[in-house]
């Protein structure tokens, strides 16, 4: 059973012990509380938070300043429109999205060729090489694309990085249960289906991304050489960071 700390789900990226690593991955920190911000600096030594939420979830959930931590926002492109889940996951519209799995396996082909924006944000990571948390809204997908991402980077198997990656549910599970009640009313079973499929990270989400890494940039390490533009000294500042 994976193991997180604290409301906005704290969990090292490389999925052993928080002490003794140097990066993690969240939720949201709009709800931290003062404990759980100290623990995050004072016992962690976290000092940079990569933030990849975009500027409507960034003002309807805005985070606490935490001291002796500075953040780095990094947003997603927005060119294709506000993104409203309250909107878009209810009875009636949800089933525009198509099948079950169909709209998310799109959205990770996406965050794929979303290369400009995972380059710099690794980077950064490998310039500044401290204790850092990166996080999005739910911590899944946008998070979870790019710990998997490092993980690659840092000689996990595929097999782990898919275990990492697939944690979410475990560490999500009572939150998801809770947004499936809020949103399910009045919903038939085809359209709970699709709800379901947006809440949970599969193993075809996380195949697709590889997947369009393979078929656009011609392999991983050509996508890390030149879609992220990742010098060898940056890789191994990662694998540095990564590896305990």
């Amino acid at each position: 059973m994976t193991s997180a700390y604290g409301g906005f789900r704290l969990r090292a990226i490389d999925g052993g012990p928080l002490e003794g690593s140097l990066l993690f991955r969240s939720a949201s920190l709009a709800h931290i509380t003062e404990d759980e911000a100290a623990y995050l600096v004072g016992d962690l030594g976290v000092r940079s938070i990569y933030d990849l939420r975009n500027q409507w979830e960034v003002a309807s959930s805005p985070e606490p300043r935490i001291m002796g931590v500075k953040t780095l926002a990094f947003e997603p492109s927005t060119d294709r429109g506000r993104s409203d889940a309250s909107r878009r996951l209810v009875a009636g519209v949800i089933g525009e999205y198509g099948a079950p799995e169909e709209r998310m396996i799109r959205n990770y082909r996406r965050y794929a060729r979303e290369f400009p924006l995972m380059g710099t944000v690794l980077r950064t990571m490998a310039a500044e090489r401290r204790a850092a948390l990166v996080h999005c809204e739910h911590g899944k997908d946008r998070t979870g694309v790019l710990c998997a991402v490092l993980q690659r980077i840092a000689g996990f198997s595929e097999d782990d990085v898919m275990a990492g990656y697939l944690a979410t549910n475990e560490v999500n599970a009572a939150a998801t249960t809770r947004e499936m009640s809020q949103l399910e009313q009045g919903m038939t079973d085809e359209e709970r289906a699709v709800l379901r499929s947006f809440l949970e990270a599969r193993p075809t989400y996380l195949r697709a991304f590889f997947d369009e890494i393979d078929g656009r940039a011609g392999g991983f390490p050509a996508y890390v050489r030149d879609a992220l533009r990742l010098t060898p000294v940056q890789v191994a500042n990662l694998r540095e960071l990564l590896n305990r």
